[in-house]
């Protein structure tokens, strides 16, 4: 456990990673001050981000012809970006401060550490 500051500090850090507008709005106010919520939504940012590449390069895949049988993969990837955005926002809820392979190497320049 790591010192959050408050358990509205670790909601909030929760709320990032499956909702990333809630990242964006910490990043964007006061809260960014504090090192945990700083970490958690540059994290929680990355991760969306990272989702969102990732379904448009599926999309794009099963937009060539003959490639729409794998068209079904898109709902596993929103299905997967959910539960781990739930995973990872119960681990900020709880106080963890951990890193998402491949995001944190991307997102550790913007948090300061």
């Amino acid at each position: 456990m790591n010192d959050s500051g408050g358990q509205e500090n670790r909601v909030l850090a929760a709320l990032g990673y499956p909702i990333w507008i809630v990242a964006l709005i910490v990043l964007l106010g006061d809260m960014k001050h504090n090192p945990f919520m700083r970490s958690h939504a540059v994290q929680a940012l990355g991760y969306n981000i990272a989702w969102v590449v990732i379904a448009i390069g599926l999309g794009v895949i099963t937009s060539f012809p003959g490639m729409w049988r794998l068209a079904f993969l898109e709902g596993f990837v929103y299905l997967a970006w959910f539960a781990l955005g739930v995973f990872y926002g119960y681990r900020a809820y709880q106080g963890q401060m951990f890193a998402i392979p491949v995001v944190s190497q991307f997102t550790a320049r913007y948090v300061g550490a």
